[in-house]
């Protein structure tokens, strides 16, 4: 997803490093008093929400793509999608999800690198 999506990868590298910064200020500052009224701390905390929505935005329509292209995934939500897109080089990953995208496949096996319908069910 990293290839495919570079200027959102960007984003979420800048938002992380970000936040692992003020979490570690954080941490050598347990007192929240004296910690909380640095005036950058709101604005790096609005920052990293900007930089996050700019990031779920691209996910989202680089979902809508690939749902447009398979409309089955329309059954998925975007965490499950986003799981069997992550995980392209194992087909049985899709193992869990196959209920949702095909009502009468059961489960898929993998035999000599052969994909073959294990077993179906009748839809009467």
């Amino acid at each position: 997803l990293f290839r495919q999506l570079p200027v959102e990868s960007k984003r979420y590298q800048t938002m992380d490093r970000m936040w692992r910064k003020m979490m570690a200020m954080a941490a050598n500052n347990p007192n929240v008093i004296t910690f909380c009224p640095d005036a950058r701390l709101l604005e790096n905390f609005r920052e990293c929400n900007k930089l996050l929505e700019q990031v779920q935005k691209g996910l989202s329509e680089y979902l809508e793509t690939k749902r447009a292209s398979f409309p089955r995934f329309y059954f998925l939500s975007d965490d499950e999608l986003l799981e069997i897109l992550s995980q392209t080089k194992d087909p049985t990953a899709v193992q869990p999800h196959l209920r949702k995208c095909f009502e009468a496949i059961a489960k898929v096996c993998d035999y000599n690198e052969l994909l073959h319908i294990y077993k179906t069910r009748s839809i009467t």
